[in-house]
């Protein structure tokens, strides 16, 4: 990652600093329980609402829903549209960063099918 992509996400430059592998780094923004789900079904069904994205992903609670949200647009990798209307409507959309793992998380998924039959 240059340098300046970890000036505008200065929580990856510290995240960064603790491997000397890039898997290791890699599986940091995207390798916790839900965040390469997330990622996969926001890329997939983008523009996504809050509601939606838990319908798809039923297991996962609101409270872990919201903090990884959160911690996905930290790292760049998704952008939150709010949009001022009452009652308030949101939208996560894949950043040009997210839309880069597109292929890996594509590749790990036909991995997961292989092996889980």
């Amino acid at each position: 990652m240059n340098d300046k992509a970890l000036e505008v996400f200065p929580n990856l430059k510290n995240r960064q600093k603790d491997f000397i592998c890039s898997i290791g780094f890699t599986m940091t923004v995207i390798g916790s329980k839900w965040r390469a789900i997330m990622l996969w079904h926001i890329i997939k069904n983008q523009p996504i609402r809050y509601g939606e994205l838990k319908k798809i992903i039923p297991k996962i609670s609101h409270k872990v829903l919201s903090s990884e949200l959160k911690l996905l647009e930290e790292d760049g990798l998704i952008y939150r549209k709010a949009y001022p209307t009452i009652p308030p409507k949101v939208e996560y959309i894949p950043t040009e960063r997210g839309l880069s793992l597109e292929n890996i998380l594509a590749e790990l998924c036909k991995w997961g099918k292989e092996y889980m039959s």
